[in-house]
Order: structure tokens, then C-alpha cells, then sequence
């Protein structure tokens, strides 16, 4: 996924280089004004801010965020590194042809991978919305053994869970997350196995292999475990 590696801090500095290559050519810091330099100021600032929300909208999209979460942060990005650009236009109303041109070419470019990139995030995180709901399946009574004398699942309750989380594991969209969804399926049902063979050192062993090999998808999708 592209969340975790250093996409996600490479796809920003990508954006921050173009957008700033669009919109603070030919911008005088020293020797200027300072309404010139608090012009060049905000400048800068707009080019963060496309920066930052690129990163935010990959932070969001490769751990499974919502579509309309990506595509205002993607605005946002958009928006600011255009902005940039316009402003720029303001402030060096003397910048030669050529290189106006190569700004506007640049702001381009930088719009071209902010959508690029988190439309791409936002398919590759496909997986962990999709694992969701076998987490939600996941719960600590059917997955280690109860030490109290309180009535807990049945042997069929463990039987219908461990199809169901089977069910929701060949739906995930094959990689990672998906191979570790197949391996907590083949674990829950051989929890139920040993719930119906009242096997309670087995099934606590299984349990904890159903959470370490569970950690991962929680790790990447930065998902919560309800009780």
C-alpha cells in the first residue's frame, strides 16, 4: 500500500517542488519590500498547504478514508498550489513569457499527481474498507476462551462467526490485507473446532494467534477493536 513507505512523504515533496516552481519564480526576498516579501510569504505558505494536504489526503485514502474526505483534502491541495500560481501572476506582472509558461506548466503538473496520486491511494486502500467488517466480527468473546463462569457463545455461535469472518475474508481485494484475512479465517475455524471439542487450551492458543496475525490489518487500516 502506498501508505507506510516513503511515497507518502516522496508524493508531497513531489507536489511542494511544482507548486512552488509554478507560483515563487522570479520572487525577491532580500533586497525587496516588505509588502513584496509578505506577498512571497503567503506564497510559500499556499505551497505548504498543498504540500500538507497531499500528504493528508494519502495519509487518509491508503488506510481506507472515506471518498468525500479524499476528494476535499485533494481540493484543497488543488486549490492552494492554483491559488499559488494566480498570485504569483499578481505579484510578477514583468516575468518573461517563457517563463510564465513553464509556471503555469509546473502548477500543472503538480495538480496532475495531487489527483493522481490520491486517486490511486484511494483504490489502493479499497482493502482495508473492505476488511472492516471481518473486524467487526472480531470480537474477544469469539475469539479466546471465557475464565468466568458467565454463559458465553455456543459451539454453533463459534461455527456461524468463523463462516462469516470466511465470508468476509474472500471478499477483500487480493494483497496483503486479504493474506492476512485468509489466515484469520482458516485460525477461526479451528477456534470453532476447538470450542466444540471443549479444548479451552487450544482455543486460547488459537486466540492469540488470531490477534497477532490480526495486529497487522489493524496497523495498516488504523482501525479500532471493539470489545
Amino acid at each position: 500500500m502506498i501508505t507506510g513507505n516513503f511515497l507518502d512523504v516522496l508524493i508531497p515533496l513531489l507536489v511542494a517542488v511544482l507548486a512552488a516552481a509554478g507560483s515563487v519564480i522570479g520572487i525577491p526576498f532580500r533586497d525587496a519590500d516588505s509588502y513584496t516579501r509578505r506577498r512571497g510569504m503567503w506564497l510559500l505558505m499556499l505551497v505548504a498547504v498543498s504540500a500538507i494536504a497531499t500528504y493528508a489526503a494519502l495519509d487518509s485514502t491508503s488506510a481506507g478514508g472515506s471518498a468525500l474526505e479524499a476528494a476535499g483534502l485533494a481540493a484543497a491541495a488543488v486549490a492552494a498550489a492554483v491559488g499559488a500560481h494566480v498570485l504569483w501572476r499578481r505579484v510578477v506582472l514583468d516575468a518573461e513569457r517563457g517563463t510564465a509558461t513553464k509556471a503555469a506548466v509546473a502548477t500543472g503538473l503538480a495538480v496532475a499527481v495531487i489527483i493522481a496520486a490520491v486517486s490511486f491511494s484511494y483504490v489502493d486502500g479499497k482493502a482495508c474498507r473492505q476488511v472492516e467488517p471481518l473486524i467487526a466480527l472480531s470480537a474477544q468473546s469469539f475469539v479466546m476462551p471465557s475464565f468466568t463462569n458467565e454463559p458465553g457463545p455456543t459451539p454453533g455461535d463459534f461455527d456461524e462467526r468463523a463462516r462469516a469472518i470466511r465470508d468476509e475474508a474472500r471478499q477483500i481485494a487480493p494483497g496483503e490485507i486479504a493474506d492476512h484475512a485468509g489466515r484469520l479465517a482458516d485460525l477461526a475455524g479451528q477456534i470453532a473446532f476447538a470450542v466444540r471439542n471443549d479444548d479451552t487450551a487450544q482455543h486460547a492458543l488459537l486466540g492469540a494467534q488470531y490477534y497477532e496475525e490480526l495486529k497487522p490489518i489493524l496497523r495498516t487500516c488504523r482501525i479500532g477493536l471493539s470489545s
